[in-house]
């Protein structure tokens, strides 16, 4: 399949260029944007039209909670297995679970889902597993993930380094950081590594370095680690390592004990530490349109429950609306009582005003100075810095 059977508009090229520079800032800091990364949908996709309802329900829930969440929509089209299994839309998307899986419908349809949801102004999210799979979808991704089985892997780290749009790298099985902080060190290195072309071909290539990664805590064999204690040794382990401390939380997996109702908890949990003034950047949350699992029949596609999981169970629709709804309030509470502490310190100390002025308009001016550079860069013609 060549990469551009399935092209994008330019509207979506643009809202695809838009969210990768906002995850960016979120990720950078706080300050750039107070907002929360939401990553949330379904385990995995193996239904076009559920996973497009499912998109449209989420683009409205996004645009009525735009000014507090940055609503990213997970498109997962591989499955790790930790033995057998179905593994994904891109290898067996008719669910035969046979041999005679076409590899290349798998991509067709996988792409064709992603871009699609793009046009709808919603942000993808993905998990990079298959090197060679990723090439053909990069550019209608948002956001990569790479999983636990996959974090010490060197390839992946490589393959991080390559992709344009920011990574998460989740913590190890036994719920330990220090792959993780490896991999996001590995990652923000160039490297020579084999790549796929937009030909399909493979070729060596020097990638550029990926400094926008982050870690992603999902919990492990030793327990969940999601609450106050964990981000906070987390976030200390991030600042050792000479990285902002940017966390995106992962409400299941070993945070919910593999059981999907245990999400609301640990988005609850979140919930209040962001109130309480965490910089938590993020969290990822399994949903669906129904709630739960099911099996893949014989039958395959044929014998399947509308808008139900085929993996690890979701969390339904109506729970979603509703954690989404709390963790929105959360980040409202957390602006409000930050804009609270600005006020009550320039009130007991005019000088900090002049300080915070200083340091808005030296802000301003380096932006500006980026503006610049970026015209002169491309040929257009300078402006007038003021």
């Amino acid at each position: 399949m060549k990469i551009d059977t399935i092209p994008k508009d330019t509207q979506t090229l643009a809202s695809i260029s838009t969210a990768r520079a906002t995850i960016k800032n979120i990720l950078s800091s706080p300050e750039a944007d107070d907002r929360l990364l939401v990553i949330v949908g379904p385990c995995s996709i193996h239904d076009t039209a559920a996973a497009l309802d499912y998109a449209e329900r989420l683009s409205a829930l996004s645009s009525r909670l735009h000014g507090d969440l940055v609503v990213i929509m997970r498109v997962y089209v591989e499955k790790p297995r930790t033995t057998v299994g179905w593994k994904g839309l891109v290898h067996d998307p008719d669910l035969t679970q046979s041999q005679a899986s076409r590899l290349d419908r798998g991509l067709h349809v996988s792409r064709s889902i992603m871009a699609r949801v793009a046009a709808l102004g919603l942000p993808v999210a993905t998990e990079m597993l298959s090197p060679l799979v990723v090439p053909f979808v990069d550019d209608v991704v948002s956001l990569g993930v790479v999983g636990a089985r996959t974090t010490e892997s060197q390839t992946h780290r490589e393959l991080a380094s390559d992709v344009p749009f920011p990574v998460g790298f989740k913590n190890g099985t036994d719920g330990g950081l220090a792959v993780a902080l490896d991999a996001i060190r590995a990652a923000g290195t160039p490297h020579t590594l084999l790549a796929v072309d937009e030909h399909g071909a493979l070729v060596q290539r020097l990638s550029a370095g990926n400094g926008d990664t982050f870690v992603v805590l999902r919990g492990g064999k030793s327990g969940p680690n999601y609450g106050p204690e964990h981000v906070r040794r987390a976030e200390a382990a991030m600042r050792l390592a000479g990285r902002r401390p940017a966390l995106v939380v992962d409400a299941s997996h070993g945070n919910s004990n593999k059981d999907y109702r245990n999400q609301a908890k640990v988005a609850a949990s979140v919930g209040e530490q962001i109130t309480a003034g965490a910089e938590i950047a993020g969290i990822m949350i399994e949903s669906n349109i129904q709630a739960g699992r099911q099996d893949i029949p014989e039958c395959g596609m044929a014998g399947l429950e509308y808008g139900v999981s085929v993996t690890d169970g979701c969390v339904g629709w109506q729970e979603t609306q509703e954690i989404l709804e709390n963790l929105a309030a959360a980040v409202r509470v957390r602006r409000a009582n930050k804009h609270q502490a600005v006020a009550a310190a320039e009130a007991s100390h005019p000088s900090f005003n002049g300080v915070v002025r200083t340091t808005m308009r030296s802000r301003r001016r380096s932006s500006q100075v980026t503006d610049f550079m970026e015209k002169l860069l491309h040929g257009a013609a300078p402006v007038e810095m003021v």
